[in-house]
């Protein structure tokens, strides 16, 4: 058997072992365990204890729902933009643009989410 069929998937490469100018980047699974830590401490008041939890886990947290959060404020300004406009045509372009709004984009997205999670 191969040496590299054998070696653990995670351990770090020659290539990212060597130290270059800058911090080191953190390892996997440092901030849980800071986090166990500063909650478990008994001897802290727990409004520190959560306000430090907080500040830890705040800038991962923003990191994951900053996009999302993005994408939802361009669509939900797409969509008014695409009201008043068909409201300036007529009340039934503007009813038809409120259905498409309304019903069949959410039924886009469910559908795309479907897909997605089955590739």
């Amino acid at each position: 058997m191969d040496s590299t069929t054998t070696a653990p998937l995670l351990q770090p490469s020659a290539a990212s072992s060597k130290e270059g100018p800058g911090p080191a980047p953190a390892q996997h699974g440092e901030g849980s365990r800071e986090l166990e830590a500063i909650l478990a401490d008994a001897s802290k008041p727990w409004a520190w204890r959560a306000w430090e939890g907080a500040r830890l886990e705040l800038p991962l947290l923003l990191r994951v729902a900053l996009p999302a959060v993005a994408v939802y404020m361009i669509n939900f300004v797409m969509s008014m933009s695409t009201q008043i406009f068909c409201g300036q045509l007529g009340n039934l372009e503007l009813a038809a643009s409120s259905l498409g709004n309304t019903g069949i984009q959410p039924l886009a997205y469910g559908l795309m989410v479907r897909v997605l999670c089955f590739i």
